[in-house]
């Protein structure tokens, strides 16, 4: 029963995605970096790392994505400037934490945040919603 459940999850993801969804995963904490590629590319969408924010906006300025998953604290500094440029260029985003809301700045503190510890389902559920709010977004504008 949990093949089918995690097979139509997977057919959802297909429907609401283009086939070539490339999402930026924004983690400094390896393992976690890992899972979450994992978690990602079980989607079918193609998942690019970085660990630290200066490579993350190195990233952006010269690859396409259609979505990230940011943690907020990269080795102890913030990736308020990775969300800036993430909003700056319409991308959606989730942001990741273990801590509470008080360690999102506060005009990114609505925005989907997943908690640390999550698990696979939280991660597709999230990017289906960003994805989703993204594409209808881009078709109201």
């Amino acid at each position: 029963m949990r093949q089918i459940s995690e097979a139509s999850n997977v057919l959802a993801f297909e429907r609401a995605k283009p086939s070539d969804v490339r999402v930026l995963i924004v983690e400094d904490e390896m393992l976690i970096a890992l899972g979450l590629i994992d978690m990602v590319e079980a989607l079918g969408a193609v998942a690019v790392a970085a660990s630290r924010a200066a490579k993350a906006l190195d990233l952006l300025a010269v690859e396409r994505f259609d979505a990230a998953i940011v943690d907020m604290n990269l080795a102890n500094e913030p990736a308020d400037p990775v969300l800036d440029a993430l909003s700056a260029r319409r991308i959606p985003f989730v942001i990741t934490t273990g801590y509470g809301a008080e360690a999102i700045a506060e005009k990114y503190r609505s925005l989907p945040r997943l908690a640390k510890p999550y698990m696979p389902e939280h991660v597709e559920v999230a990017l289906l919603s960003v994805l989703e709010l993204s594409k209808l977004s881009a078709q109201s504008g």
